[in-house]
């Protein structure tokens, strides 16, 4: 009994961690620096995008729209997977 009680509480811990965030920072591509990378390195097949937030960096997934904000600062709404992985929700540019 005290096995499946302690399997219920561990379940419910990773449950509730898995709920979105949200974090400031900025988008960087990952071949470039600046505000004006997106446009002017060359096209890659499938860029990666980032977000330097603080000290940590991720990387960003699920969000089509990334290219727009790099150079800016942002707040995302996500959830952190495996990797440094962040599965974006939502991105909007910092006011």
């Amino acid at each position: 009994m005290k096995g499946c009680v302690a399997l219920l509480l561990t379940v419910g811990f990773a449950i509730a961690g898995e709920s979105p965030k949200t974090f400031v920072g900025v988008v960087h591509d990952n071949h470039c620096v600046g505000p004006n990378c997106a446009t002017q390195c060359p096209i890659r097949k499938e860029p990666v995008y980032t977000l330097q937030s603080g000290e940590d960096a991720f990387i960003l997934t699920g969000a089509k729209n990334s290219a727009q904000y790099v150079g800016k600062k942002v707040v995302i709404t996500g959830r952190i997977a495996s990797g440094n992985k962040l599965k974006v929700t939502s991105i909007a540019p910092a006011r």
